[in-house]
């Protein structure tokens, strides 16, 4: 039975027709690591080659003292993708690698890194087939639905230590540094982290963690082991610990994402929400609903009253205040009061900065 070692083992391997036809053992240790395989020693992938050579899947050489691997030759070099590779399969790993090519660990995307290159060289044949797949790619696109910012920078050499012990369920020792901490004062320090998933969100990319040290705690009502949300461009350095840890049982992330609300942000307990629409601002909830229990009511005046159960959050914010004077919150009173203090805090602003505006530099209106 072939290990997850033996197959990244046959993934690093040349065959005849490779520029580099042959590879030492410590080579084929070297190229595992990048990819970010922990084989520990050199050894032990001379036990796992010979091992393949002895099921006829790699052969060997000696070139003087030093002993020379080969895997034999199956689908993995590019012409024999092309070959073989149909425009629907070609256009499929174009559409991949654009989109998901690099949230995808190292250990993932070289091994399958031959497979985009013929993708590329099919979708550039001119076949009779080719050019409505390679038109493809043209013809789709995604944008983010709020205002666009600069997104923050993410250092490569984090992301990858990330997303390749997320992948292999690797401890991680991470510094991390809380937005609400700023750049100023000393290093923050090194917690244990276990990688549990990586989420991207308006184009920034988070890692659920599970802190080890913070077991649940029956006598407050907890049943889950604590998890949290780390920003990956406010790590300061990440490494692995050298273990490995047993990925909870419990743990789901569409789960998480959706019981939890953590990517709303600051998610409190559910609420009967009430809102009441003017003219046309409220039509999206006609198809896409704020909650599944959500209840649409015309009133005479014409305006649209929509009531459903949801939980309170910076980002349920963030919506109510970009409808602006077209919506107006009826129920639950504490945020309906809520707004009314912001509200009236940015109209005494806008109308002092008004006035300022309209005053002399001597202080008398012009």
């Amino acid at each position: 039975m072939t290990s997850s070692l033996d197959e990244a083992i046959l993934r690093v391997l040349p065959t005849e027709r490779d520029a580099t036809a042959w590879l030492s053992t410590p080579e084929v240790r070297r190229r595992l690591e990048e990819r970010g395989h922990r084989v520990g020693y050199t050894k032990k992938v001379q036990r796992h080659l010979t091992a393949l050579e002895a099921d006829a899947r790699v052969v060997s050489t000696i070139n003087g003292r030093e002993l020379l691997w080969q895997r034999k030759p199956w689908l993995h070099g590019l012409q024999e993708g092309v070959g073989l590779m149909s425009a629907s399969e070609a256009v499929a790993f174009h559409i991949l690698q654009r989109f998901a090519g690099n949230k995808l660990p190292n250990a993932v995307t070289k091994d399958i890194a031959p497979l985009f290159e013929a993708a590329e060289a099919r979708l550039s044949q001119e076949k009779d087939d080719s050019r409505v797949y390679r038109a493809w790619g043209d013809k789709i696109d995604s944008v983010d639905g709020a205002f666009t910012l600069i997104r923050p920078k993410l250092r490569p050499e984090i992301f990858q230590t990330v997303v390749t012990a997320t992948f292999f369920e690797r401890e991680l020792l991470v510094q991390y540094r809380p937005a609400y901490k700023g750049e100023q004062g000393s290093d923050p320090k090194t917690k244990t982290l276990w990688p549990l998933a990586l989420v991207e969100s308006a184009g920034v990319m988070y890692m659920v963690a599970q802190d080890p040290s913070r077991a649940p705690r029956p006598e407050t009502g907890e049943k889950e082991s604590r998890r949290a949300l780390y920003r990956l461009d406010r790590i300061r350095s990440v490494t692995e610990s050298g273990e490995q840890f047993g990925y909870p049982e419990d743990f789901r992330l569409r789960n998480y994402i959706e019981t939890q609300q953590v990517f709303d942000f600051l998610p409190e307990p559910p609420v009967r929400l009430e809102l009441l629409f003017e003219g046309s601002a409220g039509n999206q909830l006609r198809e896409s609903p704020m909650s599944k229990d959500q209840q649409i009511d015309m009133l005479p005046d014409g305006r649209m009253k929509v009531s459903g159960t949801v939980m309170p959050s910076l980002k349920l914010r963030w919506w109510l205040r970009a409808l602006g004077a077209g919506v107006e919150i009826l129920a639950p009173q504490a945020l309906r009061d809520e707004f009314a203090e912001d509200f009236a805090k940015l109209a005494r602003r806008y109308r002092s900065a008004r006035s300022d505006a309209n005053a002399s530099p001597s202080g008398q209106p012009m």
